[in-house]
């Protein structure tokens, strides 16, 4: 893979069976949090289709993937209606608050600079949207793999992650972590031990953050277990 893999990369290493395995586990986690129904607004970017295994764009009132691949993506779903498209991410093709929820995988990562994307999300959110957001961990071992996607683009530590999201006017609410365990065949009954036992090890960063008017917090708060202050001006 180059430093940002292409789709076809991605779609390649989601076909094998680590990849198959990952994409299932990361979503399995991220299942509950994803907004469904006749009403629901997705927008999905980066290379999400694994983890929407089970969902189909008749469970949303409006699904939209998108890929800054402008070599292009094969679409999705493979039978009907196309809702996959190109574009920049950091000038979406969408107007103010069209979306309720956005998903990224393989995409923060990537982005230059990280906080032009999250701001162009903020802007197509509604006011009651959030954004659920799965980035490499600067602390986890899948980044020094370059086999795996997760070993690629710019990892993020959980302080320099929640500066950045609170400086774009997200507010997190629920913070996971996923792949502690070395992608080595052997070493994967060790994964969640090793996650529910240190979870800043986690290869990957799991977030869920609402979309805030930019107020800020007064004092510490709680977020998965972690306590956090605001950050600082």
């Amino acid at each position: 893979m180059s430093d940002r893999p292409t789709a076809d990369d991605l779609a390649a290493y989601y076909a094998t069976r680590e990849g198959r395995r990952v994409g299932n586990q990361l979503g399995r986690i991220v299942a509950p949090a994803i907004r469904h129904g006749p009403g629901a607004r997705l927008l999905a970017i980066g290379h999400p289709a694994p983890l929407l295994t089970g969902l189909q764009p008749a469970d949303f009132g409006y699904l939209a993937l998108l890929s800054p691949d402008t070599d292009g993506v094969a679409p999705y779903p493979a039978d009907g209606a196309n809702c996959t498209l190109v574009a920049d991410p950091a000038v979406l093709p969408f107007t103010e608050a069209l979306f309720d929820q956005v998903l990224l995988v393989h995409a923060l990562e990537f982005a230059a600079p990280p906080r032009a994307l999250l701001r162009e999300l903020w802007r197509v959110l509604a006011p009651a949207g959030d954004i659920i957001l799965i980035v490499p961990n600067r602390a986890g071992i899948w980044m020094h793999f370059e086999s795996t996607p997760f070993g690629h683009g710019r990892p993020w530590g959980y302080n320099g992650l929640m500066r950045l999201l609170r400086d774009a006017m997200f507010e997190p609410t629920d913070w996971q972590g996923a792949l502690a365990a070395p992608p080595v065949r052997g070493l994967r009954w060790l994964d969640r031990p090793l996650t529910r036992a240190v979870p800043r090890i986690a290869g990957v960063h799991i977030v869920r953050a609402h979309k805030t008017d930019g107020l800020g917090l007064v004092g510490p708060r709680r977020v998965a277990g972690v306590t956090t202050r605001p950050a600082e001006a």
